[in-house]
């Protein structure tokens, strides 16, 4: 028999196209073919924001020791006891309401009337003593750092309301100086330990407070003085009244340095001398009876 004849390259690849094509009736049973799908890529997460400490928006951090934090202490207070001693006219000045208030002192009610309207329209100052030994008026700082301590507000307030020396008396009170003070101190010292700020409150505690320097001062004598002669001048006016009092015995006018008594029965007063009368006799003062009267009661009887 003849061997069967290769077949060329073409009738090869045609049977095998025939042979891969199922029969009419016949199902293609073959597992279908795995297609890859290739999927975009996910978008990056956004970054984290960084937190802020919460120290850093509190209050910045001061790095210092206990002898920094006692001399800025020390300066402040300086400041202070020498705006109501050695500048306190210089300070009253600054804390003035406004001019035109001299203009209506001689109107009693309607200087009340514009003070009241000023209190309550003007911005209330402070007093602040500052670590170079300066000191100034000023209203609250806007931009000062969180949870630092500020001065007593309304010392400009307050001015025309009280005596000058009640007025400094206030301002220097422990409320409104040392006070803030110590607070304004401790606030600096806050990353100090525990030792150390009890040193610092020591050192502190031993110095004397801006109230008693000022007391202690040459200006709280002078102006004692000053508001002292305002008052006798103030009694002897209204002592004399429209005409002066004159002694019933010898006919001077009255003094304001001698020793007068007044009689019981015609309030008339004499020079405790001339009717023989002296300080030490309180019985006698009490129930005196001038010579004129005496003499009165003895022609009666």
């Amino acid at each position: 028999m003849d061997s069967p004849q290769p077949l060329s390259s073409a009738e090869s690849s045609s049977s095998q196209k025939q042979a891969a094509q199922p029969l009419h009736g016949q199902q293609d049973t073959a597992a279908p073919t795995e297609v890859e799908v290739t999927l975009p890529p996910a978008p990056a997460a956004a970054a984290a924001p960084v937190p802020v400490p919460a120290v850093a928006i509190l209050r910045p951090r001061y790095s210092g020791t206990v002898e920094r934090t006692f001399r800025q202490f020390t300066y402040r207070r300086v400041a202070l006891i020498r705006a109501v001693t050695q500048d306190e006219k210089v300070l009253f000045q600054k804390c003035n309401p406004r001019e035109y208030l001299v203009e209506t002192k001689n109107h009693p009610e309607m200087h009340k009337i514009f003070i009241i309207i000023l209190c309550l329209v003007m911005e209330p100052l402070c007093l602040y003593g500052n670590t170079n030994g300066s000191w100034e008026v000023l209203p609250p700082k806007l931009f000062a750092p969180s949870g630092q301590p500020e001065p007593k507000l309304g010392v400009n307030l307050v001015r025309d309301k009280m005596r000058r020396l009640n007025w400094l008396q206030y301002i220097s009170s422990q409320s409104h100086s040392d006070a803030w003070l110590i607070r304004i101190s401790f606030f600096h010292a806050a990353d100090l330990e525990v030792r150390e700020r009890q040193r610092l409150f020591t050192m502190i505690s031993m110095l004397p407070t801006v109230l008693e320097m000022f007391t202690a001062s040459e200006t709280y004598r002078r102006i004692c003085d000053q508001e002292n002669m305002i008052n006798v001048s103030k009694d002897e006016d209204e002592g004399c009244g429209s005409y002066p009092t004159i002694c019933a015995s010898c006919g001077d006018q009255y003094h304001a340095n001698g020793f007068w008594v007044r009689c019981t029965l015609c309030k008339c007063w004499s020079h405790g001398k001339c009717v023989k009368v002296k300080f030490c006799q309180e019985e006698l003062i009490r129930n005196f009876e001038c010579p004129e009267c005496c003499a009165e009661k003895r022609g009666f009887d």
